[in-house]
């Protein structure tokens, strides 16, 4: 996260990050390393730890606890305006991820915050997490710590609704296909269904989340009044164009496919550890 955070700020002439410029992903790491060492890589873990705990469990269980709610929710809005195209599972997971994707954002916006400025302003470098959110409250006011909510919500909604809906369809339509060849459901299919659904709802997660992921990283790094609006902007008339919103894309990739696809298998894991059907199967 470090190596990809520096290398969106420096396209946006951030002062400490504009020696990553015209670094490829390989070049920047490198240069990281020499500069504080490997575990330079680590720097922001606290924050990005604490705040992952927090919004994993809210995200997950809101969005697994709202399904019995938009299911009957899209069913009385196909009865009201006598539609059953609206009578939707796919329409209800959507909403699903929606409200799971705007509560996790409430609960990540401020360790996010912090995060950001601790890899991205050098006065901020050296703080513990208590430090550096202490130093913006007293500096910016409380407000510091959710400017970026607005970014925030562009980045975690798309994801969320991309990781878990497309995760919940691919499992069932893989499992559809394999039964429909005749084989068993063994607890070999069990765990190679779900690996490869979340491989592949990875993927689609980190494309639909990284323009906000951007704007979510631009935010937080400037100590001024711009507004998120403004830096979308901003990256929409510079030279790439609407290309600007997915620089970085590459190494985000990377930790995007390891993180999502390990929280999806431990989240169908826990599912059917609980005695809740195996994601797809339900």
């Amino acid at each position: 996260m470090l190596l990809l955070l520096r290398l969106t700020l420096s396209r946006h002439d951030n002062k400490w990050t504009l020696g990553y410029k015209r670094k490829s992903m390989w070049q920047a790491t490198l240069a990281i390393v020499k500069e504080g060492g490997p575990f330079a890589l680590l720097a922001g873990l606290g924050p990005t730890f604490i705040g992952y705990l927090i919004e994993g469990g809210v995200k997950f269980g809101i969005y697994e606890v709202s399904k019995p709610v938009t299911k009957r929710f899209v069913a009385g809005l196909a009865s009201f305006f006598s539609n059953p195209a609206l009578d939707s599972r796919i329409l209800s997971l959507v909403l699903c991820g929606f409200i799971s994707g705007s509560a996790a954002s409430l609960m990540l916006s401020p360790m996010e915050a912090l995060r950001i400025r601790m890899v991205s302003d050098a006065k901020f470098s050296d703080m513990n997490l208590v430090q550096a959110g202490s130093t913006m409250i007293k500096q910016e006011g409380i407000r510091s710590l959710l400017k970026g909510l607005p970014a925030m919500f562009w980045k975690q909604v798309p994801y969320t609704i991309t990781k878990n809906c497309s995760f919940d369809i691919f499992c069932s339509w893989l499992y559809q296909v394999w039964m429909g060849l005749g084989y068993a459901v063994t607890a070999n299919a069990k765990f190679a269904i779900p690996l490869v659904s979340a491989a592949l709802a990875a993927v689609l997660s980190c494309i639909s989340s990284h323009p906000g992921d951007m704007l979510l990283s631009l935010v937080n790094a400037h100590e001024g009044t711009k507004r998120t609006r403004d830096f979308a902007k901003e990256i929409y008339d510079g030279k790439d164009g609407v290309k600007g919103f997915f620089v970085g894309i590459k190494p985000r990739f990377v930790h995007v496919m390891l993180i999502v696809t390990v929280q999806l298998m431990i989240y169908d894991f826990t599912k059917r550890l609980v005695g809740i059907a195996a994601t797809g199967m339900g």
